[in-house]
């Protein structure tokens, strides 16, 4: 008996691999795109808005934090501060106004649409304002 020889199986086309590469590079990409969005900080609600008129003049009344007085709890959620204005600026302890024994903070400069947090550990009245523009005030009453 004769056996014949088979024939050579036909060599897959060159763009079927390309197609392949193409695929797994887009699986690849749409995972690495997913992961980046997953583990950023998702924007959060500010407890406190930093207004102002863009200019935040001298004694402007304008200039302010919105509530003047908030509310928060020891150990709890984190107090964030949302700047909406137009000018930069920061979220301080006054520690002249402020009890020995609180918390500090001082926040770097805030610009637009940035925020600042700040958990508290200890009770009290917390007297807060910008360090750019003194006359801006706040008070957090921690429980």
């Amino acid at each position: 008996m004769e056996t014949t020889p088979k024939p050579p199986e036909p060599s897959k086309p060159k763009s079927m691999t390309w197609k392949l590469i193409a695929i797994v590079v887009v699986i690849l990409i749409v995972v690495g795109v997913a992961a980046y969005i997953l583990t950023q900080q998702t924007p959060t609600n500010a407890n406190v808005i930093i207004q102002d008129d863009t200019a935040c003049g001298l004694n402007d009344a304008s200039c302010l934090f919105n509530p003047a007085s908030y509310n928060a709890t020891v150990n709890g959620a984190a107090v964030f501060w949302r700047n909406d204005g137009g000018v930069n600026h920061t979220v301080g302890t006054n520690s002249t106004l402020n009890a020995n024994g609180l918390d500090t903070f001082t926040s770097n400069s805030i610009a637009h649409g940035g925020t600042y947090s700040h958990t508290f550990t200890v009770k009290g009245t917390y007297h807060y304002y910008c360090t750019i523009h003194a006359w801006m005030k706040g008070i957090i009453n921690v429980n």
